[in-house]
């Protein structure tokens, strides 16, 4: 133990040499620390404890935050509320308010965003972002047409309760209180708690994609021994409608492959309602599964991105991607109002939803409407007001229990398709089509899927109305002008005297437009001295 002791620790310069070159990698401080350790032999042999190093990279750290970034950063926050009164920022500092911890961000567009689509969001955390190593934390979710939309960021010091629940709360404050129907995340147990604690109204789900890789590496040996258990364990993560039936089937898996005594197996039950797809029928996640909505949104981020870049670069780049991001959704929006869709059958039900529902939406719909052919369907009860039936889509498809009440045209299928995703199932549109009952009833079409999702005035936390973007905003202002000045100038343009009488009312315009512009330029600065 004597490597514990606090003089025979030391961070060598050569340990610092090759942790700054990790560093400008990319690689997390955990990723560093293993790198450091293999290549000694073990921790014993670093000359330092984990917690030293860690101290080592955060100082380093809060260190670079000394050079001015503090101060342009602010300057730069203060600049885009002078353009879009809606941006919203919140700066958190050390307890000495010397330095920068963490920073969130929306635009106006992104509160507009989330009113709109922030039922699920997918949060998760990656390095590689910039010169600090801090991580970068989008909030993500998709659109109407499926497309993944930023809802705002932040810029984290390190991945700690007090940092994800400052976060949490950040961003409540920003959204107005609105707290997200689902959250997605991978498994990090700091997030699950701040979550907890902030999102109390929210489900938490976990990356079915992460736990299906993280079993692949876990149970490596029983993946590789034997060809069946990934489709096994996959039916455990994606399939079952009953709960009973599931833990019956998942008991018998871990008998089967001798796994009881499993401890990674055993971790990964006690948050099965997190994951498995039997406990989260009934939590709305818009067709999404995995954070890979997210992880996506990082790799494109990187891409507009160096890891030399500054905070104000950082910044920078970031608009650009949600400018470039925001530009690509309207030839989706020209395309969508250009363009019929095709119908695979003539029929009312895809007529009537081929108007309501956007492209992407509707292609996911039809294709539910297309496997009713498929299914074959009988009464198994009857009463009042409900009547039962016992629907099956295809040779492989289990039955489904479907309930119908007639006269509110309320149906109900045990998949739950439309409780998680947002649009019925092909076993609840066999019935309705039995039933004669040929368009979608309207509390089965959810706004958040139609072409009219984004119609309405959104206001802020100011209870202020909220433009789209300051882009926009511009751009608008701009059209508007020019309209207006195009009949000003055709008119002064008829005779010698209107037109020296437009040039000398221009100049006169043109001094005062340049006066309040230094105002305002003023008021800035001394907004940011202050």
């Amino acid at each position: 133990m004597k490597h514990m002791l606090r003089s025979r620790r030391q961070i060598t310069p050569v340990h610092k040499a090759i942790a700054d070159d990790a560093a400008k990698a990319g690689l997390s401080i955990k990723s560093i620390i293993n790198l450091l350790t293999s290549q000694s032999g073990g921790h014993e042999f670093n000359g330092f404890l984990d917690n030293d190093f860690r101290n080592y990279i955060s100082a380093k750290r809060r260190t670079k935050m000394i050079k001015g970034d503090g101060h342009a950063i602010m300057k730069y926050f203060h600049k885009m509320q002078l353009q879009d009164p809606s941006y919203f920022y919140l700066v958190q500092l050390d307890d000495d308010d010397n330095f920068i911890l963490n920073v969130f961000w929306p635009d106006g567009r992104s509160i507009i965003d989330y009113q709109h689509f922030g039922d699920v969001v997918c949060f998760d955390t990656t390095y590689k972002t910039n010169a600090y190593g801090r991580p970068f934390a989008p909030f993500v979710s998709v659109n109407q047409h499926k497309k993944s939309i930023i809802f705002g960021a932040a810029l984290l010091y390190d991945e700690t309760i007090s940092s994800f629940k400052w976060l949490f709360e950040t961003f409540l404050s920003a959204m107005s209180g609105k707290q997200p129907r689902t959250i997605l995340t991978d498994q990090c147990p700091a997030m699950a708690k701040a979550i907890e604690e902030v999102f109390f109204e929210t489900h938490h789900r976990l990356c079915m994609w992460h736990i299906y890789q993280n079993a692949a590496k876990n149970l490596s040996h029983i993946f590789h021994s034997s060809k069946q258990f990934a489709n096994d364990f996959s039916s455990c993560v994606y399939e079952y409608e009953d709960e009973d039936e599931w833990l019956q089937v998942w008991n018998s898996m871990l008998n089967k492959y001798m796994l009881t005594d499993n401890k990674w197996c055993s971790g990964i039950f006690e948050v099965r309602k997190k994951w498995a797809m039997v406990y989260g029928r009934h939590m709305f996640t818009a067709d999404m599964k995995s954070t890979q909505r997210s992880e996506s949104m990082n790799n494109v981020l990187k891409k507009y991105l160096d890891a030399k870049n500054n905070f104000i670069h950082f910044f920078d780049n970031y608009d650009r991607l949600l400018s470039d991001k925001r530009y690509d959704e309207l030839p989706i929006e020209f395309r969508m109002r250009e363009r019929v869709p095709v119908l695979q059958a003539n029929v009312e039900m895809l007529r009537h939803t081929s108007k309501v529902y956007t492209p992407a939406v509707y292609k996911m719909f039809q294709s539910e409407y297309m496997k009713v052919l498929d299914c074959v369907m009988h009464k198994v009860d009857k009463s009042e007001s409900v009547t039962s039936y016992k629907v099956q889509c295809g040779r492989k498809d289990q039955e489904h229990l479907v309930t119908l009440e007639i006269s509110t045209k309320t149906v109900k299928c045990s998949c739950m398709k439309f409780t998680f995703v947002g649009i019925l199932c092909a076993h609840t549109l066999k019935v309705l089509d039995k039933k004669n009952i040929k368009q979608l009833p309207p509390q089965y079409i959810l706004n958040r899927w139609t072409r009219d999702a984004k119609i309405g005035t959104i206001k802020d936390n100011y209870s202020i109305g909220v433009e789209n973007s300051p882009q926009e905003s511009i751009g608008k202002r701009y059209s508007f002008l020019s309209h207006n000045f195009r009949e000003i100038l055709t008119l002064a343009s008829e005779s010698e005297d209107m037109y020296e009488h437009a040039c000398e009312d221009f100049r006169k315009l043109m001094k005062s437009l340049q006066k309040m512009k230094s105002r305002q330029k003023r008021q800035l600065d001394v907004q940011i001295r202050d």
